[in-house]
C-alpha cells in the first residue's frame, strides 16, 4: 500500500450516514451501517486554532507500540495502561483533571468531545455517562496528532475488554469511536474501515504490535476523506487504519463510546 492515498478516497454511500440521529446511531451500533460522518460538525476556525494547541501541548506524548510510535497524543489514553497497577492508578488520577484542563483550554466555547457527548446523551434511548472501571473515573477527550509522512495507523482494531476486566464493561456488546477532526492535510489522512472484526490470529498481532501490514489484508471497504469540523463515527471493534499525511499534520479529538442493547446508557473515555 502506498503511504499516501494515490486517489481522492471514495465511499460505499449506502453504508455511511451523513445524519447523527437515533436511527443512524442504533443502526451503527447494530452493524447496519459502518460509519456516520458528519461534515461541518464543529466550527472550521476553532477547530483550527485549537489544533495549534494539541500540536504544542505540553502534555504531547506517543503511543507506545510498534505501528503507532510516531502517532502523538495529548493525555494518557487507557490503553496506554498496559494491565499495570501503577499505570492504572497514573491515568485515573489524572482522568478529571485532565477533562478540566481540555475545558479550560476551549472556555468559555464547549469543545468537541464534550458537544458530542451531550448529543449521544440525547440520542441515545438511555442517555450517556462518562465510564467508570472498578468504579474510578475514565478520562475521555484525547487529542491525537499524526506528523506528515511519518505517522499513520496500520489496520487494527479497539476494544476495552483486551484492556481491562473491569465489570462495568460486561454489558457492551459493541465499542465505537468518535473523531472530531481540527486540521487535516489535502492529501492523506484517509480513514479506512474494512468493516469486519480481525481474526484470532490478526487480534494477537495487533495486540503485538498494534497493526497489521497492510499488504497482508484485503483492500478497505470504505474509505473516508474527513474534512476541518467533521465528525466520524464508527465501530473501533472492527478493522480500521490512518493513511499517512501529505503535507501537513492531521489532528484530532477522540473518545472512545461503549454500546450496550438500548436498554441501558453509553458509556465515555478515551
Amino acid at each position: 500500500m502506498n503511504a499516501v492515498s494515490a486517489q481522492r478516497p471514495v465511499e460505499e454511500t449506502n453504508l455511511v450516514a451523513h445524519e447523527l440521529t437515533t436511527e443512524t446511531l442504533l443502526q451503527l451500533a447494530s452493524r447496519e451501517i459502518g460509519a456516520i460522518h458528519v461534515r461541518n460538525f464543529y466550527p472550521e476556525d476553532i477547530s483550527a486554532r485549537f489544533s495549534e494547541k494539541a500540536m504544542n501541548h505540553p502534555a504531547l506524548g506517543h503511543y507506545h507500540k510498534k505501528y503507532t510510535s510516531s502517532v502523538g497524543r495529548v493525555y494518557m489514553p487507557h490503553i496506554d495502561t498496559k494491565w499495570k497497577a501503577e499505570e492504572i492508578d497514573k491515568y485515573h488520577n489524572a482522568a478529571l483533571p485532565s477533562i478540566n484542563d481540555v475545558r479550560a483550554m476551549y472556555f468559555p466555547l464547549l469543545s468537541p468531545v464534550d458537544y458530542v457527548r451531550l448529543l449521544l446523551q440525547e440520542l441515545w434511548p438511555t442517555g450517556a455517562n462518562l465510564l467508570r472501571l472498578h468504579g474510578r473515573t475514565c478520562f475521555v477527550g484525547a487529542f491525537r496528532v499524526f506528523q506528515p509522512t511519518t505517522s499513520e495507523f496500520y489496520p487494527h482494531n479497539d476494544q476495552i475488554d483486551q484492556e481491562t476486566d473491569a465489570p462495568e464493561i460486561a454489558s457492551f456488546i459493541n465499542q465505537l469511536v468518535a473523531n472530531i477532526y481540527l486540521k487535516v492535510p489535502e492529501v492523506g489522512g484517509d480513514l479506512q474501515l474494512w468493516l469486519r472484526e480481525p481474526t484470532a490470529a490478526e487480534k494477537q498481532t495487533i495486540l503485538d504490535v498494534e497493526g497489521l501490514d497492510p499488504a497482508s489484508i484485503e483492500p478497505p471497504r470504505v474509505v473516508l476523506h474527513p474534512e476541518v469540523g467533521d465528525l466520524i463515527i464508527f465501530s473501533s471493534r472492527m478493522l480500521h487504519g490512518v493513511t499517512s499525511c501529505k503535507d501537513t499534520h492531521r489532528v484530532g479529538m477522540a473518545a472512545f463510546i461503549g454500546c450496550p442493547t438500548p436498554d441501558k446508557p453509553l458509556a465515555f473515555w478515551s
